[in-house]
């Protein structure tokens, strides 16, 4: 019976779940695309629940709410969500589905609290995920033809195929088209992780297209594994900007999606394997609506991680917590390499509104590359140093962390090596899209100057000024095999050797290598060259000021950019690159002498 209009115009109020209960969503049959939406919520235990289909998708604006009816009420939707349930309605039968927005109470805390654990057995159980793209664009059925087209392609690693068809304004085309569709919300938000990684099958709509995930999935690995991917050097502005794009999307947002997938369906004990600390890591470009999401998001993939999911804690308490446990477990100040001193929020007010310490990072904040070369991996779990500031193990053995006024001042020990002077403008950010940026050359051209103005020491002679400020603005890093997937820390970074012929370029053309391989090493992006009062070639945090302290922290891979507040206190401002230290030349045995640093 269909509902009446006093019914519709009432709204629908959840009744509260049983224990280890959740609900589905059954949609009933519609036979045209814009009938109206009407469904019943189904109270069931994971025992007794019938075949269903999970969604994966993004929430999309809050302003547009669109009413369809539930249980013959009316209940309130986002117009992204409408969108799905329309396209997923089937013409004759019922389907059922369940989807985070209507089958969890969204406005109680309590229930989101008990429901959110349980999206692990949810998505597991489900017959299979449905990823939902939106509606169709401009570039979604040239991109998804082109997908199995290009792994292809990718594939035959044959260099003059390459060649010829980066030629082509057609292919470029579909390049762009390809690029667009991996830059769609879907692929950075965090609970995607867990909803692909657990599901039985996962499958991609975008409108009216359809598309398996194995077949994104053979395009991403190729893609990361293949040699032959042409070198940015031998490229046109136009070829490079399109690969470079292409290649820098799925290495940040889809290759550790793709092989987080491929461990949790080959392995079924991959849970216990994993660590909080290095999913985050590895997914530190994706992000949440709700920052404790940014945590909560992925606990699903975790075993014995020992966090309680509470939606009624503040964010910034669960933050500190958590790194908090992160250096205690690591007894050391590896997890730093978070602090790079310019967070690019998704949400500009986001890190206003968490309060953090300045030691503590916004995880739901996108960051600068990192100067440190610890490089964790979701699924390996490695790690690499090439710099050693803070010297030996030994050092490492000594670090000693307190904490301070409920948890919000982290004590540690190190000593004060230099102060900022001379600041060189900021390199910019490159485009998301296009990676493209505000000319480069007169920001290169001010550095340079800044360097060669400056009095010989530390660095005594031309030659060693022009060797020391080229290896600061590269941050000390190897230039051969510079490749897009170096830039997502999948490839361990090499230091550069003593007597490497080509720094200091001696013509024009070395100099324009170098920095085409500077530019690709990222490291440089939303940085600035400064020097020291003490003459110093330093790479420093945007936000660095005059008069700021450069501290080397016992425990620390690389020096840190701090900023007093009084006595003993001190703001974190981030990580920096000081030619000359980097080495551990500071660093002698007594380390008792180390001054106490309390961070705020």
């Amino acid at each position: 019976m269909s509902p009446s209009r006093r019914q519709r115009r009432r709204v629908y109020e959840y009744e509260p779940l049983p224990l280890r209960c959740f609900r589905l969503l059954e949609l009933t049959a519609g036979e045209t695309l814009y009938s109206d939406v009407t469904c019943r919520l189904l109270p069931c235990s994971f025992a007794a629940a019938p075949p269903y289909e999970a969604l994966s998708y993004t929430w999309g604006d809050n302003e547009s709410k669109r009413r369809i009816t539930v249980n013959g009420l009316a209940f309130f939707v986002r117009q992204n969500l409408l969108s799905i349930l329309r396209r997923l309605r089937q013409p004759r039968q019922k389907r059922i589905i369940w989807v985070d927005a209507i089958c969890i109470n969204q406005n109680s805390t309590a229930e989101k609290s008990v429901q959110v654990p349980l999206m692990r057995e949810i998505y597991s159980q489900s017959k299979r995920t449905i990823v939902w793209l939106g509606e169709e664009r401009f570039y979604t059925e040239t991109a998804i033809k082109f997908i199995p087209e290009l792994t292809v392609i990718v594939k035959a690693d044959i260099r003059v195929v390459w060649k010829y068809l980066l030629s082509q304004d057609t292919f470029l085309r579909q390049m762009s088209s390809l690029i667009w569709f991996f830059h769609h919300p879907w692929w950075t938000r965090t609970w995607v992780i867990q909803e692909v990684a657990l599901a039985k099958n996962v499958h991609i709509l975008c409108g009216p297209h359809q598309l398996c995930w194995s077949t994104i999935h053979s395009l991403i690995i190729a893609w990361m594994d293949s040699k032959n991917v042409p070198d940015l050097e031998t490229c046109n502005s136009r070829q490079a900007a399109a690969l470079r794009s292409l290649g820098m999307l799925i290495a940040n947002h889809t290759e550790a999606l793709a092989r987080l997938r491929e461990e949790f369906q080959s392995n079924p004990s991959a849970p216990e394997c994993m660590e909080l600390a290095n999913l985050l890591w590895s997914f530190k470009y994706h992000s949440a609506t709700d920052a404790r999401d940014k945590i909560y998001g992925f606990l699903g993939l975790l075993k014995g991680h020992g966090l309680r999911v509470d939606y009624s804690k503040a964010p910034q308490d669960i933050y500190i917590s958590v790194f908090q446990s992160f250096l205690v477990r690591d007894r050391g100040l590896d997890w730093f390499r978070w602090m790079t001193g310019e967070q690019i929020s998704r949400d500009k007010k986001t890190s206003e509104i968490l309060n953090l310490p300045s030691w503590v990072p916004d995880f739901g904040s996108r960051t600068t590359y990192p100067i440190s070369s610890f490089i964790p991996n979701a699924e390996r779990g490695e790690r690499q140093r090439i710099f050693s500031v803070a010297g030996s193990d030994r050092s490492r053995s000594l670090v000693t962390l307190q904490f301070e006024d409920n948890d919000r001042t982290l004590v540690v020990r190190g000593l004060i090596f230099d102060v900022v002077d001379q600041r060189g403008h900021i390199f910019p950010l490159p485009d998301p899209i296009s990676l493209s940026g505000c000319p480069t050359e007169p920001i290169l051209t001010q550095w340079k100057n800044m360097a060669f103005a400056t009095p010989s020491e530390p660095y005594n002679t031309r030659l060693e000024k022009e060797d020391a400020f080229w290896r600061t603005i590269l941050t000390d890093r190897e230039l051969e095999g510079l490749h897009f997937k170096d830039n997502a820390g999948w490839v361990p970074a090499k230091r550069l050797s003593s007597t490497a012929i080509y720094i200091p370029p001696k013509t024009a053309d070395e100099e324009q290598k170098v920095l085409r391989a500077m530019r690709r090493g990222l490291c440089v992006y939303g940085r600035r060259f400064c020097i020291s009062e003490n003459g110093y070639f330093c790479l420093l945090p945007a936000t660095s000021r005059k008069g700021d302290l450069i501290s080397v922290l016992l425990g620390g891979e690389v020096p840190y950019v701090l900023r007093r507040q009084a006595m003993n206190i001190f703001r974190m401002v981030g990580e920096c690159y000081v030619h000359g230290i980097m080495n551990g030349e500071l660093v002698t045995g007594d380390f008792e002498s180390h001054r106490i640093f309390k961070l705020q």
